[in-house]
């Protein structure tokens, strides 16, 4: 009977040692519940379109901003949804191609852009914890999104909304899809915050970011639209008889845009907090340490 008891309480506490092995090899800590940072930061951009050239040395630059929020859902992926207000422009004038500043045409825009994102960092993050994260941590960033689209532009010292007047007889949309695309980089600051230095390019789903895009219309066609007399929209769609001295406009049919996407440039730099807490919980990557026991 001893005997068995003794086979019983060596057979139970083996038993335990394993469960308590086990135990230590996975310990879950309070690190990775920052899986998540929020990101805020300014940037510059530049449009690429029949309006500026990605060959023109004039940038003519716009500002913006944007937040966003990143979720690491491995070690090296995560995913992004970003929010950001940025400005482009470009203007005939201040192009180097006569035939451009005969043109005469010109426009601005400030829009609303939404952006949904995957990130791949070149390094892991450790299994540590976020506070042992590489002290630089490029990463290649491709998504989806949308911008708001409502070009406007300026004859005789008066801005003018270019998208309702359908200056081409085409009604595009307030909305358009976008692609972005680039590369980035976090750079350590300290245990909670990230320096991001960022460029993305943003190819547009459409030709009217500058509202230029197909060909003339006939002035004749033109009438009176959302409180725009039918002369000014024939200069606005052809602003050539503006010039001093004024230059004939041409024929209806004329080539004004060569029917291209549009697109834009951004370069951006950001602080990012690591979050308390990821709106998303633990990853199932990186919520356990291993520890062996000895």
């Amino acid at each position: 009977m001893r005997k068995s008891m003794r086979i019983s309480l060596l057979m139970l506490l083996a038993i335990c040692l394993q469960f308590t092995v086990r135990a230590q090899q996975y310990v879950t800590t309070g690190d990775f519940d920052r899986l998540s940072k929020a990101s805020f930061g300014f940037g510059v951009n530049t449009y690429f379109g029949e309006l500026r050239k990605a060959t023109d040395p004039k940038l003519q630059l716009g500002l913006s901003t944007g937040l966003a929020y990143d979720h690491l859902f491995t070690d090296k992926i995560a995913i992004r949804i970003g929010l950001s207000i940025y400005n482009i422009h470009a203007d005939d004038s201040l192009s180097e191609r006569p035939e451009d500043n005969i043109r005469n045409l010109n426009f601005k825009a400030t829009n609303v852009e939404f952006i949904l994102q995957a990130l791949y960092h070149l390094y892991p993050h450790k299994a540590s914890g976020y506070k042992d994260r590489a002290l630089i941590n490029p990463y290649v960033h491709l998504g989806v999104g949308v911008t708001s689209n409502n070009p406007k532009a300026e004859l005789a010292g008066t801005t003018y909304d270019l998208r309702p007047l359908s200056l081409e007889g085409i009604q595009y949309g307030g909305l358009a899809m976008i692609i972005p695309m680039g590369l980035g980089a976090n750079f350590f600051l300290s245990r909670n915050w990230d320096l991001q230095v960022e460029m993305q390019y943003a190819l547009a789903l459409t030709g009217y970011l500058d509202d230029v895009s197909s060909v003339y219309r006939d002035p004749a066609s033109f009438s009176d639209t959302n409180n725009v007399d039918a002369a000014t929209m024939g200069l606005l769609s052809d602003p050539r008889a503006a010039l001093t001295p004024p230059v004939p406009p041409v024929a209806a049919g004329t080539a004004r845009g060569d029917g291209s996407n549009d697109s834009y440039l951004r370069f951006g730099v950001k602080l990012a907090y690591y979050l308390p807490k990821s709106l998303y919980g633990k990853s199932s990557i990186r919520c356990q340490i291993a520890k062996r026991t000895r």
